[in-house]
Parts: structure tokens; C-alpha cells; sequence
């Protein structure tokens, strides 16, 4: 290792490397492996010689960066002294991600020792030299449960503890191992709170034990604030929690054991003697608690940003980048680490080179997801297969429904649990898709809290997971993506639900970049940034399919029983050196070179054999030479190159083609109708697919797009209040929920882009044939320039269509009114276009009846609160009544009356946000409130926007 290092630094042998990562890797040497004569270790040395991609290759292995050479010099300091300025930037942003407060012991009293005495040093020092600092010291909080036991008769016992393993460890004890417990486990009733566990007997805990019985509560960070126990008297806190945070530089998420914060060590001693005098142990020293963070790592400094940087781009004033907007942050992240998740963005087409948010970006932004869980969905709209990656998309971005077993000996029970869900497929995605299909089967039979003890689910996960389904939904048909009848209902967007090539196929349109390679030769899975990685211990590929008792190898024999070469993955995990991946799916190479990528490959994409085959004097094979020749090159990023077949890459490049340019237009115009072209283009990607996957050995499951049940009124209940916060996703995410925040969601500073490539034909709204009833509603629409969108500033003025610049009303003097009506939810909508009428609350009733009197036309602008569009306008054709509906499901409503609805197509807020109500504060017409009257000439131009429909 010495050798390699000096290599490295004299030499600036950069292929040294692959030798320290060997070792490193196989070898179990220490990523700090330090110099034997200059401490220097190998993070060091690259800062210094600024291999960039080898720093972040060790910072990804867990390297270090405040390990300090003989000099005293940290990586850092080694990058500036030798003038490497883009790896003192990399450092440093990884130096403010990680956060501080986690020296180690020694350190702390080598460098705050000095205001402990002289004993107290030496027996810190003695212990920390006996204790790993790094672990929770189980022995000790024996020692002070018998303590407490043995001094005091009553008062439950609250134990804090970083996760599950010492949770079950130390209950393990209490019970079982510990003579001093488990000969007396009739007087202790042990309790274990965890998030992950399953929530049936936790109620218990609330409960007064039964006199002379001692409660004992072992417990995640969830008991500082979630629950109050009355009864703890005495609470031992190990001062350690499990924190997730995420490193933008290599894309991994790690769950660390770090020291809490000064404010949650002042918290969980709170929990003692809420109703009564109470005492704390902590199971850390003073000098400890002082070099403590005052507050948790914010989120916003340790979670992914690119949902943050999708919606900050909407927020954001108009000349202002992302990165100087989140700068302002009280807590700002890292400027690097910003730039890397607008680069994600950009990976997966929802933002263009110039940091402007695609056709694609703005329909990420009105879905409740993480953005590659939205584009999952809106592939699986236009793919129709909807349903089952709708399910799959919402268990992904809540939490996994699968819960922690209570005893350590069910693990494996559970992990059958999960294999008895895949349905032979190696995929983790069909586990949960068929857990939920089987746990909804359970409940229409009564048995659902039975089916989810026997299979270690949570009952509350699946019943948020309805709600997020049925918001979702909602929204699709909000955006028009999904109709209430004829072509795009419901059942046309499921034609191919059951087909689960067609679904993979979605799930590696959202998945991408995520994605693995088998390599044969070695038997492990590599990424772009890892050159080794495992699954997940919870994936039902971790272990050979059908085998019940794993052999000695078990990853090697799971990826050598692989039924192809690639693997999509949820998220890359990193609890030691080798990153796990969670939540996996086998693909075919087939589905990747469609569905990955760019949108646009650049016009080298695709390369004959003769421009990268290597020739070789030595082989005299004419058959081999004339087979490599037929071969060519696909490249479609910097990393995943595929080979093939030079007629059938192609071939492959043209569906491709064809694949993303329909995706685009339906993503310009969700609500327009498919053409034949669009149809033949999908049934040619279908039938590539299960070709593909049937060549594969794959096996193709039944009953995969069978619709869930109708949901029951306290799930819609449910989906209606469910916000999108969990814990894959910070808090910090901005949240769409009501009209008041509709500006937020679609804002954007110019003229939408959306539509300014292309042609477009005006039609004509309301100048055919009409009745005489009609005929006022031809003064609506101007005629406008085809070939340009209305602008920010001023809307068209050439003159009106048709009859339209003739009157044929006798009240010519009398202006058209419009008015704005609020929807709470999509069905009221949906009701008024089939049967013809409207109502709407008493206190609009009154200004709307006087208006129609006294007006020649009033036109009504439809939108769903949070919805993020408007759904069309009508036109009022009645007076308001006193006779009400039962179709409106709230008793607020007042009378109903008559509508003729004139345009039913949805149309977003960032088309209108150029448009501003003088009557309204001059407030944008998105933001307006129910009944809100919007001035004349700004509704007019309002209704304009219908006139535009984009040609293919």
C-alpha cells in the first residue's frame, strides 16, 4: 500500500489506483490507510494531485476528510497548498453536507480536555480505550436497567437507541441472555417502538402495567415527540440515532449512526417524569454533550434536491438560477451539490441545457411525487399500463409496506413473505405490486388486519398508499392525461396493464439513471460511480431464487443465476464500504436502449463497427472478423454502451425515435386526441418488449392490471388531507395542496415555451352554425396570428371572426361579465359537463343572478382547487334557483342552475400567468377565489388561450 501511494504522488500514476481500490476493496485495508511515514493517506494524496473522480470515488468508499498527515494538513488543506481549486470545492461542499460534531473521543479530549480534571481525563480515557465510541455500549445499559430495578419499586423504563439491531439486541437480553432479567421475565414487560415495526400491539404501551411488572420501552428517536408514555420515570439515552442522509457526489443514500443534536438530548430528557419527577441517564460524557450540534443537520442540507430545484425554478424570480435562489436559504446547501441535482434534472429531460423547465418538467411539478417517480407515471399514461406503476410508484414514494419482524429468528420468515409475491420474475417492484393486490383482496374479504400480521405488512402503509393512488389519479385526469370517457378513460390507458414487459418499461423510464450491470466475469454488479455493489439484505434478489437456505456466496450465486445483464434499482444505499441497492427488477437489454437516455441522442450515437473495432493481426478467422463487422455501437450516455446487431440497432434507433417523439406530444398535449400513428407506434414498442422479454426466459405473470377495488369513503377521506411528506422526501419540498398556492406551482416569468416550436391552427370556437340562444357567445373570440402564442404583454387584436363583429343582441351597450368558479375536487366537474348545470354557495348567488340580468353574457372559468389548471368554461344560460342537488356532496351549495359548457379541455396556469385582474389587485387570474368577477378584457383574453391546440 505504501508503495502504490508513493506511486501515486511521485509518479502521478493515476492506474495506482485500481490497485488501492483493489485492496481497499478485497483485501479489507482501510480506506484511511495512512502513510507509514507520512500519514498521508490516499484521499490526501489525490486532493493534492487533483485526481478529481478518485476523491469522490473515496469520499463515496467512506474516506475521511478530516484525517490529518503528520504535517497537520487535512485533504483539504493538501488540495489548496498544490493549487487544485475544483477538488478544494468538491471537499469543502462535502464538508457542509456532512455536517460536524462526530469526532471521536480522543479527540475531544485531546482537543476540550482541558476543563475536565485530571481524573476524570484518565477515566474517560480508560473507558473510550475499552469502547468501541462508534457502537452503543448495550453492557452499560444492562448494568443501569439492574440498577434502576434493584433502587426503585415502580416507574416504566424508557431507553433510547439508534435502531432496530440494538433494539432487538438489547430486548434479546432482557429476556433471554441476562440471568439477572430473564430469571424473573414474568416482572418486565418489554416494549419496542420503531417506524418500520409493525403499529397492531403498540397501543399496549400506553397502558399501566399490572402492579409489581416494570415497563421497559425500547425506542427509535419516534418517543422524543411522536408518543408520550405518562408513566416513564427514568429514561437512559445512548446519545446515538440513525440518520439518512444523501451524497449528491456519488448519488448513494447512507443511514449513519451518528450523536444526536444538544436539542434532542434536552428533549429526551423531557420524556422523563412528564406527570411525575423523573431522571436521565446519558450514556455519553459532559465533554461530549458541549461538542454536540445545537440542532439536527437541516434536511435541506442532506436530502436529494431535484424535487426542491424543479419547483425553486417555478418560484424563483425571473433572471434568478436555482443555485443563487437556494443560496438564500438560512441554511444554504452547497452550491456543487445544487448543480448536481439541476444536472439530474437534465438527465431526465425536465430541464433543457439553459436551466428552463421542459413540457415534461412542468408536468413533474403538478405531481406529488419525486420527479423520476412522475415520469414513471406519465410513461406508464402514454404506454397505458397505468395501474400497476401507479401502485408500485406511490409504495415507492411513501415507504416500503413491508415491516421490521419483532423477533430476531422471523427475519427469514419475512424475506419468504416476500418471495412468495414475485411471482418468478426477480423483481422487488412485483413484490410490492402483488403484496397490494393481495392485501386489497384481503380487506373485501374481512380478514385484512390477519393478512397483514401473517405477512409482516403495515396495515397504515397500505392505506396511505390507496390515498396517494387516488390522488395521483386525480391529478392525471385534472391534467387531462386520463379521461372521464371515450378514447384516454381509464380503461384505455390500462389496455396493456397486464402485460409486465410494458410495465418494466415504465419503470426504467423513471428509473433511469438508476441502473446496474452484470459482470459475468467476476459475478458482481457495477454502476457508473461503484465498481462493486450488492443487493440489499430486504431484496428478493439478495438470495437465489427458490432456495431456502442461502449458500456459503450468496450474492455471487444470486447475480450468476441473473436472467440478464441489466437491473433497474430504487436507490443505492451505504452502510459500510460496498454500496447496497434496494427495491431491483431484471430488465432486457432491449428496454434499455429504448427507455434510457436522452430524449435527443447526439448524431454519434450510434457507431459502425469500423469506427471502434480494434483489429487484430493474430486472428485468422474470417467468420470471427466478418461477425464483429455486423456488430455496431450504442451509446447513450457516457457509461452505457450496448452492442448490437448493425440492422437492428437501426431499427431499435428508429422506434426509439419514434417512442420519445409521441412521449413529447403527449406531454405538449395530454388532452388531444391519439391518432393512428400514435396507436401503431405503441403496439410496435409492445410487441418489441414481450418479444424481448420472452427470448428472455422471463416469466409474464397473470392478473397484474386487474383495478383495485372502489375505495371506501374514509380512504377518500384519506387521499384528500395526505401530503407527500415521508421519509424518503424532505420537508422542505414544496407541497401543492390549495388554490392560494396554485401560482406557485405553474409560475413562470415569460411566455410559455411550451408551444413555440411548432404550428398551430386556431379553432374556432364559437363561429359555426348557432341558434339564436348562441349567438352572444359569438362576440367572445378574436381572431390571432397563427403562427404566434398570445403574448405576456399584450393579448391579439386583429379583428373578430366571423359574425361575430356584428351584435346580433339588442342589448349591444351591455358588457360580458366572467367570473372564476372553484371546484374542490374534479367529480362536481365531471357532473356539470355531463348534466348541464352548476351551484355554487350562497354569497355568489346573488352577484351571479344580477349579472346575468343585467349582462348580455356571463361566461364561467372553471378550475379545480390544486389542480394547477383550468378545466374549460361555460356559459350561463339561467337564472339561479332555489331547487338544490344531491349531486354536490356538501350542504354549503345553494340552487342550481343551468351551464353550456363551450370548451371542456384543460388548459394550465402557466399559459395565463401573463395575465393579470385589475379588479382583483391585480393578482394573477390563477390565484382567484371563488366567484372571483375578472375585468373584461382580461377575461376575453383568458378565453383566448382555448383558441390555441398545437399540431403534431
Amino acid at each position: 500500500m505504501d508503495s502504490c501511494l508513493s506511486d501515486i504522488w511521485l509518479h502521478k500514476d493515476t492506474d495506482a489506483f485500481a490497485q488501492v481500490f483493489h485492496l481497499i476493496l478485497t483485501e479489507n485495508v482501510s480506506v484511511d490507510y495512512r502513510h507509514s511515514e507520512t500519514s498521508a493517506t490516499a484521499l490526501m494524496i489525490a486532493s493534492g494531485r487533483g485526481f478529481l473522480s478518485q476523491v469522490e470515488q473515496l469520499i463515496s468508499m467512506g474516506a475521511n476528510i478530516h484525517c490529518r498527515s503528520s504535517n497537520g494538513w487535512m485533504a483539504v488543506d493538501w488540495a489548496r497548498r498544490f493549487g487544485q481549486t475544483e477538488v478544494v470545492d468538491l471537499l469543502e461542499s462535502y464538508s457542509a453536507s456532512a455536517g460536524f460534531g462526530n469526532l471521536d473521543e480522543s479527540s475531544l479530549v485531546r482537543a476540550s480536555g482541558s476543563a475536565l480534571s485530571a481524573e476524570d481525563r484518565e477515566l474517560l480515557t480508560a473507558y473510550h480505550h475499552s469502547f468501541d465510541d462508534e457502537k452503543v455500549d448495550l453492557d452499560l445499559i444492562m448494568h443501569l436497567l439492574y440498577n434502576i430495578c434493584h433502587s426503585s419499586e415502580t416507574g416504566a423504563i424508557l431507553v433510547f437507541l439508534p435502531g432496530y439491531d440494538e433494539i432487538v439486541s438489547l430486548k434479546d437480553r432482557i429476556l433471554f441472555d441476562d440471568r439477572r432479567f430473564a430469571d424473573n421475565a414474568h416482572r418486565y414487560q418489554v416494549f419496542m417502538l420503531h417506524s418500520n415495526m409493525q403499529t397492531l400491539d403498540q397501543k399496549k404501551v400506553l397502558k399501566s402495567p399490572p402492579p409489581g411488572v416494570r415497563k421497559i420501552i425500547l425506542s427509535t428517536n419516534i418517543a422524543e415527540t411522536s408518543i408520550t408514555v405518562n408513566d416513564v420515570v427514568f429514561v437512559i439515552d445512548s446519545g446515538k440515532v440513525k440518520e439518512k442522509s444523501f451524497d449528491a457526489l456519488s448519488c448513494v443514500t447512507m443511514l449513519k449512526m451518528v450523536w444526536i443534536s444538544k436539542a434532542s438530548a434536552i428533549q429526551r430528557k423531557g420524556r422523563a417524569g412528564r406527570c411525575q419527577p423523573g431522571v436521565c441517564f446519558h450514556v455519553f460524557s459532559r465533554l461530549r454533550f458541549e461538542n454536540m450540534l445545537e440542532f439536527q443537520t437541516p434536511e435541506l442540507l442532506r436530502m436529494p434536491l431535484q424535487e426542491l430545484c424543479l419547483h425553486t425554478k417555478l418560484l424563483a424570480p425571473v433572471n434568478c438560477p436555482v443555485v443563487d435562489f437556494l443560496m438564500k436559504a438560512p441554511d444554504p446547501p452547497p452550491a456543487l451539490i445544487v448543480k448536481n441535482a439541476l444536472q439530474m434534472l437534465k438527465t431526465i429531460d425536465a430541464m433543457d441545457p439553459w436551466e428552463d423547465l421542459t413540457e415534461l418538467g412542468y408536468h413533474l411539478t403538478e405531481l406529488p411525487v419525486e420527479p423520476h417517480l412522475g415520469k414513471m407515471v406519465l410513461c406508464a399514461v402514454v404506454l397505458k399500463c397505468l395501474d400497476p406503476v401507479l401502485t408500485i410508484a406511490c409504495a415507492l414514494a411513501y415507504r416500503d409496506p413491508f415491516v421490521l419482524p419483532t423477533l430476531a429468528s422471523q427475519k427469514r420468515a419475512a424475506m419468504l413473505c416476500r418471495k412468495r409475491f414475485t411471482a418468478g420474475t426477480f423483481s422487488d417492484h412485483m413484490v410490492l405490486l402483488r403484496a397490494f393486490q393481495a392485501w386489497q383482496k384481503a380487506r373485501s374479504d374481512g380478514w385484512e388486519r390477519a393478512f397483514c400480521e401473517k405477512n409482516f405488512l403495515s396495515q397504515a402503509t397500505m392505506q396511505i398508499i390507496v390515498g396517494m393512488r387516488t390522488q395521483l389519479l386525480g391529478q392525471l385526469r385534472a391534467s387531462g392525461f386520463v379521461r372521464a370517457r371515450g378514447a384516454a378513460d381509464i380503461r384505455d390507458v390500462n389496455a396493456n396493464s397486464e402485460n409486465w414487459a410494458v410495465v418494466k418499461a415504465a419503470l426504467v423510464a423513471g428509473m433511469y439513471p438508476n441502473l446496474v450491470h452484470v459482470d459475468r466475469a467476476s459475478l458482481v454488479l457495477t454502476s457508473p460511480k461503484e465498481k462493486k455493489v450488492r443487493f440489499h439484505p430486504t431484496s428478493v434478489l439478495s438470495q437465489p431464487q427458490y432456495k431456502k437456505i442461502p449458500p456459503v456466496n450468496g450474492q455471487a450465486a444470486a447475480v450468476e443465476a441473473l436472467p440478464t445483464d441489466w437491473l433497474i434499482y430504487d436507490e443505492m444505499t451505504r452502510a459500510h464500504r460496498i454500496a447496497n441497492i434496494r427495491c431491483c427488477s431484471v430488465v432486457t437489454p432491449i428496454t434499455v436502449a429504448l427507455f434510457c437516455g436522452p430524449a435527443r441522442l447526439p448524431s454519434n450515437a450510434l457507431q459502425a463497427s469500423s469506427s471502434y473495432r480494434v483489429s487484430s493481426d493474430s486472428s485468422d478467422s474470417e467468420m470471427e472478423d466478418r461477425k464483429t463487422s455486423n456488430v455496431s455501437l450504442l451509446k447513450l450516455d457516457e457509461w452505457l454502451h450496448l452492442k448490437l446487431d448493425s440492422e437492428a440497432a437501426g431499427l431499435l434507433l428508429q422506434l426509439r425515435q419514434k417512442w420519445h417523439s409521441l412521449f413529447l406530444r403527449r406531454m405538449r398535449a395530454p388532452s388531444k386526441s391519439w391518432s393512428q400513428v400514435d396507436e401503431a407506434t405503441v403496439r410496435a414498442v409492445v410487441a418489441v418488449l414481450t418479444a424481448e422479454e420472452q427470448s428472455a426466459g422471463l416469466q409474464q405473470p397473470s392478473g397484474i392490471g386487474q383495478r383495485p377495488r372502489p375505495v371506501a369513503a374514509e380512504d377518500r377521506l384519506l387521499a384528500s388531507t395526505w401530503k407527500p411528506t415521508n421519509t424518503r422526501r424532505s420537508t422542505a419540498e414544496t407541497e401543492l395542496s390549495d388554490s392560494s398556492n396554485a401560482e406557485k406551482v405553474l409560475m413562470r416569468s415569460a411566455c410559455p415555451r411550451l408551444h413555440q416550436p411548432k404550428k398551430y391552427k386556431q379553432r374556432s370556437i364559437l363561429c359555426s352554425s348557432q341558434t339564436s340562444d348562441d349567438r352572444s357567445d359569438q362576440s367572445l373570440v378574436k381572431s390571432a396570428d397563427r403562427s404566434s402564442f398570445p403574448s405576456r404583454c399584450a393579448s391579439p387584436s386583429s379583428p373578430v371572426c366571423g359574425k361575430a363583429s356584428k351584435s346580433p343582441s339588442p342589448r349591444q351597450n351591455v358588457p360580458v361579465r366572467y367570473f372564476i368558479m372553484k371546484s374542490s375536487n374534479l367529480q362536481n366537474i365531471e357532473i356539470s359537463q355531463q348534466k348541464g348545470v352548476w351551484s355554487t354557495t350562497p354569497s355568489n348567488e346573488q352577484k351571479l343572478n344580477r349579472a346575468f340580468w343585467k349582462s348580455n353574457t356571463v361566461y364561467l372559468i372553471f378550475s379545480v382547487q390544486g389542480s394547477g389548471h383550468f378545466q374549460g368554461f361555460a356559459r350561463m344560460s339561467s337564472t339561479i334557483g332555489y331547487e338544490k342537488s344531491q349531486d354536490w356532496g356538501s350542504a354549503a351549495f345553494g340552487g342550481v342552475f343551468k351551464v353550456k359548457w363551450i370548451r371542456k379541455e384543460s388548459i394550465p396556469f402557466r399559459f395565463a400567468h401573463h395575465l393579470l385582474n385589475p379588479w382583483n389587485d391585480n393578482k394573477k387570474v390563477q390565484i382567484s377565489r371563488d366567484g372571483q368577477e375578472l375585468e373584461p378584457q382580461v377575461g376575453e383574453q383568458l378565453l383566448q388561450l382555448w383558441n390555441y391546440i398545437p399540431l403534431e
